[in-house]
């Protein structure tokens, strides 16, 4: 049905002229004319009776005007209605990302943006990998923070790769190995290990190290979350593979981290569904480049393992 149409025959049952209502609505009479009659055609009812030059409505054209009155009034709320969305989008950021990258880089930089001066609304979700890409995909998050290659190759998202960081090893301040600068694969091939389950990335990337170099890992606890693996390490319950993307010490931590030599980085990125990215997802993510180049200055071995892309 011809929108035009139905805002013609409002402005003429408001007006009750044929030619203020084509005036007002910036069209010639004699389209207005054309345009009420398809009407008409199209919905098999006598809007208006024709009254000494005037336009009357009908009784079922009364009934129909009475039926679409609130509709037809909310054609002009319309490009409020538009307004207001696009005002809230650009005042509205919806994140999602694990929850070790939520709490090392989301929440910095979202700080920062506040302290800023930016006005905006924000939820961040932490979620499973697969619903990570899954919900980015479907519009379900302006953004996703993840480490690189995308699982779900048949998922349609833009990859903005951020960051490539090196692999590290998290142990007690206590353990032997601490005492080293750094290590290698065959220092903690023989080690008791805190590790996700298998499936998981990082539970993933320990086999295939120790595999390389002839062993299987002796895992002494299995967990599902990185958080928790980080805080079985503080209680000494093992050793693990993690990154300082994902982990933070703080001056008299109980844990160390050393540097596991001769393994790849890790890559971290921000994905999106396809097309132009949120208003506000820019500024987020330049605000994590700012935390990350303020831990590069703060920290001479957060320099050498944190590398912005």
């Amino acid at each position: 049905m011809n929108l035009k149409a139905l805002q013609l025959f409002r402005q003429i049952v408001l007006s009750g002229s044929l030619a203020e209502a084509s005036e007002r609505l910036s069209v010639s009479a004699s389209a207005a004319s054309r345009l009420l009659s398809l009407l008409e055609s199209e919905l098999g009812i006598k809007l208006f009776s024709r009254e000494k030059r005037q336009l009357v409505l009908t009784d079922d054209g009364d009934i129909f005007y009475r039926r679409l009155v609130q509709t037809l009034d909310g054609l002009d709320e319309i490009p409020t209605l538009a307004a207001d969305i696009r005002n809230r989008s650009h005042r509205r950021l919806s994140l999602v990302t694990a929850a070790p990258l939520a709490r090392t880089l989301v929440s910095p930089a979202l700080a920062l943006m506040q302290s800023g001066g930016w006005s905006m609304q924000c939820s961040l979700n932490v979620e499973t990998r697969f619903d990570i890409e899954s919900k980015v995909a479907a519009r379900g998050y302006n953004l996703g923070l993840i480490s690189l290659p995308v699982e779900n190759a048949i998922l349609e998202v833009d990859v903005e790769p951020l960051l490539e960081v090196g692999t590290e090893v998290l142990m007690p301040r206590s353990h032997r190995l601490a005492a080293k600068a750094s290590l290698t694969v065959e220092d903690i091939a023989g080690e008791r290990f805190v590790s996700l389950r298998p499936g998981q990335r990082w539970r993933d990337r320990l086999d295939q190290l120790l595999g390389i170099v002839g062993h299987k890992p002796l895992v002494a606890v299995e967990t599902s979350s990185s958080i928790v693996a980080l805080q079985l390490v503080r209680d000494q319950l093992g050793i693990t593979l993690t990154d300082r993307a994902s982990v933070e010490l703080l001056p008299g931590d109980e844990a160390v981290l050393r540097p596991l030599v001769d393994t790849p980085p890790v890559t971290y990125a921000a994905i999106h569904a396809p097309g132009p990215r949120a208003p506000l997802a820019t500024a987020f993510l330049d605000a994590i480049s700012e935390v990350i180049e303020a831990r590069r200055a703060a920290d001479p071995a957060a320099a050498e393992m944190l590398e912005l892309i």
